[in-house]
């Protein structure tokens, strides 16, 4: 076998994965950003925001806290 025949399939053998890694590092951040969003637009609606108060006000009741709502 010939020197170049050699070295092109040791160089198709140890190719590098590097640009898989970052394809997958991409889609992460994408999915990240987009899960993200949607909690946003969930947590400016008014049932949300009142589901949340009610959360609050419950749990400062339970520590003896009174009169205080939000």
């Amino acid at each position: 076998m010939s020197k170049a025949l050699v070295a092109v399939r040791h160089r198709l053998r140890t190719r590098s994965e590097r640009g898989a890694a970052t394809a997958e590092y991409a889609v992460s951040v994408v999915a990240a950003c987009g899960f993200g969003g949607i909690l946003v637009a969930l947590l400016k609606s008014d049932v949300m925001m009142n589901a949340l108060k009610a959360l609050i006000n419950y749990a400062l009741k339970l520590a003896g806290v009174e009169g205080v709502q939000l």
